[in-house]
């Protein structure tokens, strides 16, 4: 899929749902970046964990899911790489509302001030809490409340208010990505 300009939200909406997703930000229409294997394993692994606390602690979550952010003049559809939403937050259905968590994971060719402007937009349009991981560097940039681009190393642990429970040691989750 090619970059589409000047669709309307329900030509948008009306799109098939196929590889390679696409996201919408004004009536712009681009297609997400396929994940590499570095993307897909973190992504995996993340998914794997928030499964686990999902059980302990109720809630909803997933890969991809298209979220609507909108606001004075401006709409987006954006799809973070992985998404969870706290028990008693809505999620809404086929358009989903904004998460508790949106986590960014950066592929080799995606620029890293774009995803930080991604994060900061997900955290004024109603995101608790967002995390950029970087699989080829190995950290990961922690946005939420008063934090804005907090760099963890693999020594660190995900852990949030917002998320009771939940401690995701690095080390570990680097560890998919192997040497």
């Amino acid at each position: 899929m090619v970059t589409k300009h000047g669709l309307t939200v329900e030509e948008y909406l009306a799109l098939p749902e196929e590889k390679p997703y696409a996201e919408y930000i004004n009536g712009e229409v681009s297609p997400k970046m396929a994940p590499d294997r570095n993307h897909a394993g973190i992504a995996g692994e993340l998914n794997y964990r928030l499964g686990l606390y999902r059980r302990q602690r109720g809630g909803f979550f997933g890969p991809e899911g298209r979220v609507m952010f909108t606001g004075a003049g401006d709409i987006r559809f954006l799809l973070p790489d992985v998404g969870y939403w706290a028990e008693g937050r809505a999620v809404g259905d086929r358009v989903l509302t904004p998460p508790t968590l949106a986590i960014e994971i950066r592929s080799v060719d995606q620029s890293l001030d774009q995803l930080r402007e991604k994060c900061r937009y997900y955290r004024t349009h109603g995101v608790d809490v967002c995390w950029l991981i970087d699989p080829v560097t190995r950290l990961v940039e922690v946005f939420e409340s008063d934090v804005d681009g907090v760099i963890m190393g693999p020594g660190g642990v995900l852990e949030s208010p917002r998320l009771p429970g939940l401690q995701i040691v690095l080390g570990e989750l680097f560890a998919v990505l192997g040497d």
